[in-house]
Formats: C-alpha cells, sequence, structure tokens
C-alpha cells in the first residue's frame, strides 16, 4: 500500500498545533488522503466533548463534538488563535436551533451578542463548561450576550 503524504495545510496546522501545544502530540491521529485530524480531549465535566481540529478536502476546520458544532477556518493562523480563544473559555461555540432544524453555528466572545427569533434556542458550549447555557425566545426576539469569563 502506498504512503500517503499529508496536504500542506495540514502539515502547517499540526506544526503550529505543536508549536503552541506541545502536550498535544498524542492526540494527532491519521485520516485517509493525508487530512490531519487532532482531537483533544475536554476537561472534566465539559459538555465540550473533544476540540477537534482537522482538513478536508483542503479546508481547515475546529469543532466539538456537539452535533453542529463545527467552525471553518481561514488559515493555521485563524486556527491558533480561535484555539486559543476555546481552552481559555475566551470564546465559545454557539448553536442556534429552530425547534429540531439547525440555524446557525457560530464563535462568540465576550462582549458579543446573538440575536434569536421567536422561537429559536442558542445552546452555547464552552472548553470547561464554565459558560454553558440554553437560551430559548419565547413569541419575542431576544438578544443573548456573552458574559466575560469570570477571572
Amino acid at each position: 500500500m502506498k504512503a500517503v503524504r499529508a496536504k500542506p495545510i495540514a502539515i502547517r496546522a499540526w506544526k503550529r498545533l505543536l508549536r503552541e501545544h506541545p502536550d498535544w502530540k498524542v492526540y494527532l491521529g491519521n485520516c485517509e488522503g493525508g487530512q490531519l485530524e487532532v482531537a483533544v480531549p475536554a476537561p472534566r465535566g465539559s459538555k465540550a466533548g473533544h476540540l477537534v481540529v482537522f482538513t478536508n478536502a483542503g479546508d481547515l476546520w475546529v469543532r466539538y463534538s456537539p452535533p453542529y458544532m463545527c467552525y471553518a477556518l481561514d488559515n493555521e493562523h485563524e486556527m491558533a488563535r480561535i484555539v486559543k480563544q476555546l481552552v481559555a473559555d475566551e470564546a465559545v461555540f454557539v448553536v442556534v436551533m429552530d425547534g429540531e432544524h439547525w440555524v446557525e453555528t457560530t464563535l462568540m466572545s465576550g462582549g458579543q451578542t446573538l440575536s434569536l427569533k421567536a422561537g429559536q434556542a442558542a445552546h452555547i458550549v464552552s472548553w470547561s463548561g464554565a459558560l454553558d447555557r440554553m437560551v430559548a425566545a419565547s413569541a419575542k426576539k431576544r438578544v443573548v450576550s456573552l458574559r466575560q469569563k469570570k477571572t
């Protein structure tokens, strides 16, 4: 069987992650086609499951384990910034649902707001679990504000 070389974006992302998080080396996995997948277990008590950095068809992504918690990244520099914010609880994943239907996934940091339409709910998940919450808009529109991490 012929070995498959990793894609350039996968190599750059892995090198950047290794430089900034050397203890994550044990989480490097191989994917078919030379893609990158790094799955770091979340802290005990967190609902994030894993922080996964992966490539797919030349695109770079970050995600948590729950459904719909996936975010596309422009490059390894944005990846490093987002990963740093996520593991410091300076940013959280937010999934907006309308009943059983997915509406959007975004990342939010302290001080940002998100508007929910009537009937929508936002599932907010942080790396540590300290900022986790579910926010629902009932019959009226609701604005959700993410509070800053307590220090």
